[in-house]
């Protein structure tokens, strides 16, 4: 008999984006759709290449620009 295997995959950045809970936590932190993507596209930017994994959906896919918050990391 082979073992059971819970299988659940991780969000992606719609289904987080499209989250109750997380357009709160991204208005509370001042952040918007467009803002988070940026935001997420310039960290994807500071890894190295080796560590980056590539992915449909992300957040340079989705036209995303760099916003006020990014510019404070």
């Amino acid at each position: 008999m082979k073992p059971w295997k819970l299988r659940v995959r991780e969000p992606s950045l719609e289904d987080l984006l499209g989250d109750e809970m997380m357009a709160a936590v991204m208005r509370s932190a001042g952040l918007d759709r467009a803002g988070l993507c940026g935001l997420l596209a310039e960290l994807a930017g500071r890894l190295p290449p080796d560590r980056l994994m590539r992915r449909r959906g992300s957040a340079a896919a989705l036209g995303a620009r760099p916003s006020a918050a990014s510019a404070a990391l």
